[in-house]
């Protein structure tokens, strides 16, 4: 509520424009949460199972896979084609086209399956995802919320699944640390920002 308020007084102040509020309800009963404890050589056995358990309902369903490292959604995807399933990888490291080319088929619902890294995502609004299934711990709260809630935008039923194996928080921390930036590349930006200072006062 306060940063609504903060935003209007913003709109107010700085703008001379008045915001209407129409506020929305943030429930989304149609999704359920589960945890499912698997030991790290069952993983992909088990998304296996979960993935065909739902593209098997009646009518036409997608699913997601999330995964945290970009070799780790190519391996997925190898896994359940092998198993007969069509899937795709989506990450980060693919060209631009093949990037829209995985996200035109799978809105076509040609590609009922995509795994993918958090790049996958945004703007995606398809209406019958009935599973996000997370293969990897999310790298924080506000991100599960938000992939989770890909699933189930039709309103129906839909499953918001985490594979839990509790070497992932090793892997995710050490992730994290790995994407702290030292004190010498701190450094190092200040000199360039600098130096582009410089060249910008010469010109």
């Amino acid at each position: 509520l306060d940063v609504i308020e903060e935003i209007k007084e913003y709109f107010e102040t700085e703008l001379k424009q008045d915001l209407e509020l129409f506020a929305g309800g943030v429930e989304r009963d149609n999704l359920h949460f589960d945890i499912v404890p698997v030991g790290v050589t069952e993983k992909l056995g088990q998304t296996f199972s979960i993935v065909q358990q739902h593209l098997n309902g009646e009518a036409p369903a997608c699913a997601i896979v999330y995964a945290a490292k970009r070799k780790t959604t190519e391996e997925i995807r190898d896994y359940l084609v092998h198993k007969g399933l069509i899937a795709a990888a989506f990450h980060g490291g693919l060209e631009a086209n093949e990037k829209r080319r995985i996200i035109e088929a799978f809105m076509a619902g040609e590609i009922p399956v995509i795994c993918a890294t958090n790049a996958f995502g945004m703007g995606i609004d398809k209406e019958n995802i009935r599973l996000v299934l997370h293969y990897d711990l999310p790298g924080s709260i506000e991100n599960y919320l938000q992939e989770a809630g890909r699933a189930g935008r039709d309103l129906r039923p839909a499953n918001c699944i985490l594979l839990y194996d509790p070497n992932d928080a090793e892997t995710l921390f050490g992730m994290g640390a790995a994407s702290e930036i030292e004190k010498d590349e701190i450094q190092r930006i200040l000199k360039c920002l600098r130096r582009c200072k410089r060249n910008k006062q010469n010109e």
